[in-house]
């Protein structure tokens, strides 16, 4: 490539495209293995396609003016490009530690999960302040705290929507469960609950202006557009799936961390966490928030008719609003894939599938909800393992894709050096590799006792 021609961060095209502009590169753009990313010849305009192109670790683009390439805002006048001499080549860059795609992804993920242990431990922290309130004051504590608390969990997770993936799990440890899972179904249920509200005013509005002159003005459309649920709204019910278990503090805790079964009176002791305990505490606080109240009472509820082992039947599945099946979906996803006092942690591959061949093919509404479980959690979660065709395992560093790292070689070996990400495309990599589905998804703690040093930073170490 000449080195006159300019290039532009991979970030400034989104933002770019993201406000209704256009960009071409005039070039095609090619990884290291020689894939084909993006043809010279197209004209983005959609963020998606450049958003996957920096999955792939593309960190900016070359724009080949002399040969249609360029950018144009949204009103299509065109933007100009930078002087070459304005960019620093290689050689004028401060030097820099990360020297691969794959180093570079590592960096990213434990640059996030730093930003995420420091998010989790504040919330942690206000979980049990607001806890221990409770069991000092008879029932009463700082609700503003709370609130204060999950606006910034909403605010980062709606930046980073991976983001509860690099938070610092107790996947090896069951101690201060409640508080460690009143965050994780937080983080989780709202990134599933902006995926489901996004999606399902899509295809509201999709059938509305179905109907609607293509020269009517768009900004009017947008402006009369239907939305599910508002962003204050959006808020509360953040809260409440925080919120949604604080009326275990009130139960017995040899019942609450019994490691057998429970008889048929303590199973009714475990229900009164949100039959009674938790609308008590809502009462106490003169919280009357329907939001609220309806996660905690309802978030064991059925979410298709006959479904065993739910409360309160006070409520048929079609009444349960979506907010509250999806904080059944996190609740279930999280308590699953974390250690418990009478179980190990699975693993998330195998959590995602049980959960989606459980609730598939039920009501219309559940399946818009199941299927934006599976596009935020992943079916392939990062951090967790997969086993590949070939017999090696490897790393997801992203769910979208999804994006591999092998760790081991065809026997089972930790492999010693980095190999390159792998891409699995419409179902398999460009020479044709697949994930195993066959093959059982392996334990966190088996996959922490195969992974290379170098991404054991990546992930929560067993307790000792």
């Amino acid at each position: 490539m000449p080195p006159s021609v300019p290039k532009i961060s991979i970030d400034q095209l989104i933002a770019i495209v993201v406000t209704g502009g256009r960009v071409r590169t005039g070039i095609d753009i090619f990884n290291r293995q020689g894939t084909l990313l993006l043809e010279k010849d197209v004209l983005v305009s959609e963020a998606k396609t450049l958003e996957k192109i920096k999955r792939l670790g593309v960190v900016d683009l070359p724009i080949v003016a002399s040969n249609a390439g360029g950018l144009w805002d949204k009103d299509g006048k065109q933007i100009r490009l930078p002087a070459p001499e304005s960019i620093p080549s290689p050689a004028k860059r401060p030097p820099t530690a990360i020297t691969s795609e794959v180093d570079r992804r590592i960096e990213e993920i434990c640059e996030l999960k730093e930003i995420a242990c420091q998010k989790y431990e504040h919330a942690k922290q206000c979980i049990k302040e607001v806890l221990s309130s409770i069991q000092q004051n008879g029932g009463k504590f700082d609700f503003e705290m709370i609130s204060d608390t999950v606006t910034g969990l909403f605010e980062f997770v709606s930046k980073h929507e991976n983001a509860f993936s690099y938070l610092t799990r107790e996947i090896f440890s069951y101690d201060n469960y409640l508080y460690n899972h009143s965050i994780n179904v937080c983080t989780i249920g709202t990134v599933i609950m902006r995926k489901f509200n996004d999606n399902f005013n899509a295809a509201v509005n999709s059938f509305l202006n179905s109907g609607i002159s293509s020269n009517i003005n768009d900004t009017k459309m947008d402006e009369n557009s239907f939305s599910y649920f508002q962003p204050d709204e959006m808020i509360d019910i953040s809260i409440g799936f925080f919120m949604h278990d604080m009326g275990k503090i009130l139960v017995d805790k040899e019942i609450m961390n019994k490691p057998g079964k429970l008889t048929p009176e303590e199973f009714e002791v475990i229900k009164s966490h949100s039959t009674e305990k938790g609308l008590q505490l809502l009462e106490k606080n003169n919280l009357i928030n329907p939001y609220l109240a309806n996660i905690s009472l309802y978030h064991h509820s059925r979410l298709y008719r006959d479904e065993p082992n739910c409360y309160p039947l006070t409520k048929n599945q079609n009444e349960i609003q979506p907010y509250v099946k999806v904080c059944k979906l996190a609740d279930i996803y999280d308590a699953m894939t974390s250690k418990r006092c009478y179980k190990e942690a699975l693993n998330p591959v195998a959590v995602v599938t049980e959960i989606f061949h459980k609730y598939a093919e039920k009501d219309p509404l559940l399946q818009y909800i199941l299927h934006s479980f599976v596009k935020s959690v992943g079916i392939y979660p990062p951090g967790s393992i997969v086993a590949l065709t070939n017999g090696q395992l490897a790393y997801v560093l992203d769910s979208q894709g999804p994006i591999l790292l092998p760790v081991t070689d065809c026997q089972g070996a930790t492999l010693a050096a980095k190999p390159d990400m792998l891409v699995i495309d419409k179902g398999e990599t460009s020479d044709g590799l697949k994930v195993d589905r066959r093959k059982p998804a392996i334990s966190p703690l088996e996959a922490y006792k195969i992974l290379p040093d170098y991404l054991l930073k990546t992930i929560q170490a067993p307790a000792a």
